[in-house]
This record gives C-alpha cells, structure tokens and sequence, in this order.
C-alpha cells in the first residue's frame, strides 16, 4: 500500500507533465526529453504568498528530482513490470471508487439542514449523555479590581447581568478596562481557565455572582447559570458537533447500502465459493 501511495503521489504526476507539449520558451527544466514549463510549475506552488522565487526554485528541483528517478525507473524496467502494472491499476481502481463515492454520496451531505440535524437529536435524545460535568456561566474579565468589584456588585444588587454589561461597554471609561467577556457560554473543567476559576464556579448558587477573581489577565467575575452533572441527558447545544457527525456517518453508511443494492440490480453478482473443492482453508 506503501508502495502504490508513491505511485500516485509522484509517478503519475510525471507521466502526466512528461506526455505534455511545451513551448521552447516555456521551458525552465529539463531532463532527457522530458520537460517542465513555467506555467506548470507556478500551478503547483502557492504563489499568493512568500517567496515566489524560492518556491518556484524549490519545486523545480523537486521535479527534477522526480523525473531522475522515475527516468531510470524505466530505463531498469520498473515501469513495465507485471507488478508495477498490477500496482497501477489498483490505484487507478482506488481513484475512480473514491470519486464515484464523493459524487454519490460525499458531497450531497453539504446540503442537509440544520432541521435535519435538530430531528436526529430528538429522535435519540436517550443516547447523548454528558460524560463530563458543564456549567453554563456569564464571565467578564477586568484590568483592575475596583472595575471588577464594581460590576459584580452591581449584579449582585438585582440587576440583570446583560443590562448591567451594555452599560459598562457604553462607557468609555470602563469599557478601556474590560478585557473580555462571554455570556451565557457552556464550560467544562478543561476549557475554564484559569483551574481555580472552576473551583470558585462550583461554589456559587444558581444566578449567584462570584466576588472578582485574580488571574493573570485580569480580575474575572462569574454568574451561575446552570450547570449539569455526568450522566445527565445533554441539551442539543452542548453536543449539537457530535450530533453532526454521527447522523453524518449514519446517512453516508445509509446511502452507502443504499448505492450498492442499486448496483446488484443492475450488474450480475455471482458468488461461487460454496463450488471450490476442496473447500480453502482460512
């Protein structure tokens, strides 16, 4: 398999770019008979950024590279040989198979709905359950504690944690001074940070405002939204990814089926295993 990914990564490029015609002054390498034009070699470098020169310098070497090997390839016989031949076709086999399932199956996955998705998760709501703790949680950080008092305080007085974060990012006094904020955002403990952030999560109460906490980007303040223990069944929102990929894999596997029962119907499939005597021994 090694053996037949080298094959299609470097050998069939070369035959295809040594069977092309160029003009003379196109040309910018050339080995034995074979050729490399300009406008060969700018299509297979990134020409939008970097280096071009040193891109284009680096891929003609490779190419030369290539060529070398493959021309004595086929000088020592290697290209003609019954196993190179059988290697071919199985890449050639390999290709059109994995084309035909792109085109087939693949590539209409694009235009599945987000509805579709929605219907799938309730249809196996029992299946998705969280295997890690998740708190939902309002998180504003601050440059300096006296900011983050402030705001907390103003929460934990009553009042309701966006109206009380407009009117901080409408002052330009104290907007200067928030470094970031989320609301309303699902956390586990590994994507809470700092780690004593999640401690202090944990202490609160539910909508209970936590007292400003000091990390290395600033001061940070919590609010409790919810929070949801192991084993419990998970909202769409916290697995909605997994959701897409398993009724991804599970629609590609049904239109897989669904594609090679159509083949059987219109191709003769023959089995005659149960005629080999004596029976092979596996």
């Amino acid at each position: 398999m090694k053996y037949v990914k080298y094959v299609l990564f470097f050998i069939v490029p070369i035959i295809l770019a040594s069977c092309r015609p160029h003009k003379t002054s196109d040309v910018i390498a050339r080995v034995g008979d074979a050729e490399l034009s300009l406008e060969e070699a700018l299509a297979h470098i990134d020409t939008t950024q970097g280096n071009v020169n040193q891109a284009l310098q680096q891929y003609v070497l490779h190419w030369i590279n290539n060529e070398l090997l493959y021309q004595e390839a086929k000088q020592t016989g290697i290209v003609n040989s019954e196993t190179f031949i059988h290697q071919l076709h199985d890449v050639q086999r390999m290709l059109a198979i994995q084309a035909l399932l792109d085109r087939s199956i693949y590539n209409d996955t694009l235009e599945l709905s987000e509805q579709s998705f929605h219907d799938y998760y309730q249809q196996h709501t029992s299946e998705f359950t969280l295997r890690e703790e998740v708190m939902k949680l309002n998180r504003i950080v601050f440059k300096t504690r006296d900011h983050a008092s402030r705001f907390a305080a103003s929460v934990a007085q009553g009042g309701i944690w966006e109206k009380v974060l407009d009117r901080a990012l409408s002052d330009s006094l104290v907007v200067s001074a928030v470094v970031s904020s989320t609301t309303a955002h699902y956390y586990t403990q590994q994507t809470l940070f700092p780690p004593e952030l999640w401690k202090v999560a944990k202490a609160l109460n539910m909508n209970e405002v936590s007292f400003p906490v000091r990390t290395s980007q600033g001061y940070a303040v919590l609010q409790l939204l919810s929070i949801a223990r192991v084993g419990q069944q998970a909202t769409y929102e916290l697995v909605q990814e997994e959701v897409r990929q398993r009724f991804l894999m599970e629609n590609c596997r049904i239109r897989y089926e669904d594609l090679l029962n159509s083949l059987r119907k219109q191709y003769r499939v023959e089995m005659m295993l149960d005629s080999l005597k004596p029976p092979v021994s596996l």
